[in-house]
């Protein structure tokens, strides 16, 4: 069917018609003004108030994470603060450890021990030998970087021969036991010096010269 636009108006203004007694009426008109007041400035006071209200929660987000971060920065200081306080107390033990496992392949230090040793014993060093020695650390020429190299421990062989009595020869080697420097007895030798009888049976073993072989490994730190 067509529109038929004079039909139309013709219906539409009796309802404007019916509605105009009621807008123009004071009350209404009153409210009228009060309801689309409200409206205007509910609109404008939304859009006057949004950047302040997405302000407020990015920063309520922002305090929040700081919050975390504050935390777990607390909880570092804590563990750094235990471990320096740790640090502190084994700190006088460290010449020990590197006593025990050097950081570099020297081993005139080592062979100093063992001639001392031998001194402090009784016995009379008569050879030691270190067949080959790294010339430097491994670690030595190496670049400082930020990721942790991992290290191991890196053998030197050490063969020292000692002369001398029962008890000098015991004293010795309960010397290398104790030794602060960590070492492995591979293999031990022992039998009468050169020249000393071997089949008199009134000779007493405390009063014969022994020759002592002792062929060991020493460690210092390696990569």
């Amino acid at each position: 069917m067509a529109f038929n636009y004079r039909t139309e108006l013709q219906r539409y203004r009796k309802y404007y018609q019916s509605l105009e007694p009621l807008v123009s009426r004071p009350s209404s008109h009153a409210y009228t003004t009060v309801v689309f007041s409200f409206l205007a400035v509910s609109l404008f006071g939304w859009y006057a108030i949004r950047p302040t209200l997405q302000t407020i929660l990015y920063l309520k987000r922002e305090i929040t994470d700081d919050t975390v971060t504050n935390k777990q920065m607390e909880d570092k200081i804590t563990a750094l603060i235990g471990a320096q306080a740790y640090y502190q107390q084994v700190e006088p033990l460290l010449p020990a450890v590197d006593e025990a496992l050097p950081p570099t392949s020297d081993a005139i230090p080592a062979a100093i021990q063992f001639r001392n040793l031998a001194s402090a014993s009784g016995v009379l060093l008569t050879s030691l030998q270190i067949p080959g020695v790294p010339l430097s650390s491994p670690n030595a020429n190496q670049t400082t970087t930020t990721s942790v190299t991992p290290v191991k421990e890196a053998p030197i062989s050490i063969s020292v021969t000692v002369k001398g009595d029962y008890q000098s020869i015991r004293s010795f080697l309960n010397g290398i036991i104790s030794l602060r420097r960590i070492a492995a007895i591979d293999s031990i030798s022992l039998g009468p010096a050169p020249g000393e009888s071997t089949s008199s049976q009134s000779a007493i073993l405390s009063s014969r010269l022994l020759l002592l072989s002792v062929h060991l490994k020493i460690f210092y730190i390696g990569t």
